[in-house]
């Protein structure tokens, strides 16, 4: 460990309970100058909840938190600490000089004159530490995701950060982004800087940390240097138990489809078009490119959420059934005041109604749990309210919702997005399973991983097209990465 003690942090017997649920079972955890820090586990094993506790958030029921050698009550008011989250806390309609003023004293040239020349060459410099040469009057909400995060990295440098805690902020980036975010924070740790970075992505932790830190139910379980790992004995780490990796028995074998459920003739959706696209039972279907090429777009409307501006989306199958796992979660997907029972029964209350159109509770509960279960979902408790979820426990919240909607076609965005490995094993069974039922699916993903795993046939949206589809039999692993 390179460490001069100047911007240690330390954590010692940190624990934290939420009723009778005990989160956190004594986390013990030394951090020092220049180390890059990869934090793994589980959906609900605690990596959220301790960097809640780091952030101020929440305040732990025991333990201390050291910083530069003395006792802090959180990070949270450190100038020489800075959290980046999921949702990066910057303002689409300011530019990025804006954003990076806010909340700092304004330059001054004298009196109430502000001086725009200094804040916009302290803004130059702050891109170019991350590697960014855009101009610093461009609002923000004209950037690519990649770019967003990268200013949301410069702002935290620019005010003075010496650690950063990276909470799965590259897990709704497509891979060459997230490689472009890494690529920034290792140069910031070669440089000095302390990462410590909440991933599911096994090659974020295999290529960019020099240690990796799991998290299984409360407790840290390993705390072993990146160097000489590999991706199986990661996830063997992570699974605790000798487990085949996820895509380990892929779908392209050349399985033969079943009827037409779905057609897309002719479709435009705005620039994009024409679209032609037919859904097959027990055939998986999967969709990749880039922001803003129209990749949802096209999920939407197979799902009929998006009316095309011209041509047919044409159900092949009387009483066509339908659902949805939207691509963000938290702005689409889950009803934050809800419970988790109520979060996944929404789509499906028909299937429980008695005489009288009145619900049978009874049904619904024992329904929603089953399915609860069959997911893992944590905490157990269907009554949980949806909103104090990790990322990973809402995804299977929205995966279960579809299910129990019983559809005849499945509409899968992102659907391993924020997921640990386990959780992607079991949803790549789950859609073998759909397939094998009858059910036509879609997946429209950034992430090769999910083409490569569970897919028959797979084509890019790109320059306002949807290429061929192509068997995956026919595509190497290092095509399906290109692809994406």
């Amino acid at each position: 460990m390179n460490d001069d003690g100047s911007h240690s942090l330390e954590i010692s017997q940190m624990r934290k309970s939420f009723g009778p649920n005990q989160v956190l079972k004594g986390i013990d955890l030394t951090v020092g100058k220049g180390e890059f820090v990869g934090l793994m586990g589980p959906n609900g094993a605690g990596k959220s909840t301790l960097i809640k506790i780091l952030a101020g958030v929440y305040e732990a029921s025991s333990g201390t938190i050291r910083l530069g050698g003395s006792a802090v009550r959180s990070l949270a008011d450190s100038p020489d600490v800075g959290f980046i989250h999921q949702d990066l806390g910057l303002v689409d309609w300011l530019s990025i000089v804006e954003n990076l003023s806010l909340g700092t004293p304004p330059k001054r040239l004298f009196g109430p004159i502000l001086n725009k020349r200094a804040e916009r060459e302290e803004a130059r410099r702050a891109l170019n530490r991350v590697g960014l040469k855009l101009p610093v009057d461009m609002l923000v909400g004209d950037l690519t995701p990649g770019e967003k995060t990268l200013v949301a990295v410069a702002r935290v440098f620019d005010r003075g950060a010496k650690i950063l805690v990276i909470d799965e902020t590259t897990s709704t980036l497509p891979p060459a982004e997230a490689n472009r975010v890494i690529r920034s924070l290792s140069a910031a740790a070669e440089s000095g800087a302390t990462v410590i970075m909440v991933t599911h992505k096994l090659s974020e932790i295999l290529d960019a940390s020099n240690r990796v830190l799991v998290l299984i139910d409360g407790e840290l379980v390993h705390d072993t240097p990146t160097r000489g790992l590999d991706r199986a004995s990661l996830v063997r780490m992570l699974m605790q138990h000798e487990a085949a990796g996820p895509g380990a028995d892929s779908l392209a074998a050349g399985r033969s489809a079943g009827e037409g459920i779905i057609e897309l003739r002719d479709v435009w959706l705005g620039k994009l078009g024409p679209v032609n696209l037919r859904l097959n039972a027990e055939e998986v279907v999967g969709l990749s490119g880039l922001p803003g090429s129209g990749l949802h777009d096209i999920a939407f409307a197979v799902n009929g959420n998006l009316a095309p501006d011209s041509g047919e989306v044409i159900p092949l199958r009387p009483g066509l059934k339908r659902a949805l796992v939207p691509p963000h979660r938290e702005s689409q997907g889950g009803f934050s005041t809800l419970t988790v029972r109520e979060n996944m029964s929404v789509s499906a209350l028909p299937r429980w109604r008695r005489i009288g159109r009145l619900i049978d509770p009874r049904r619904e509960r024992s329904e929603c749990a089953d399915i609860a279960g069959e997911l893992s979902v944590k905490p157990r408790s269907i009554d949980t309210p949806f909103d104090v979820l990790s990322g990973g426990n809402k995804q299977k919240v929205i995966f279960g919702r579809a299910l129990l909607r019983q559809p005849d076609v499945f509409v899968l965005c992102e659907p391993t997005r924020g997921v640990d490995v386990q959780t992607r094993s079991e949803i790549y069974r789950l859609i073998r399973e759909l397939t094998a039922k009858g059910a036509a699916v879609l997946v429209a993903s950034s992430d090769a991983e999910d083409l490569f795993s569970v897919c028959d046939r797979v084509a890019l949206v790109e320059d306002g097209r949807l290429q061929p589809l192509r068997h995956v039999s026919e595509l190497t692993a290092s095509e399906l990465e290109l692809m994406v």
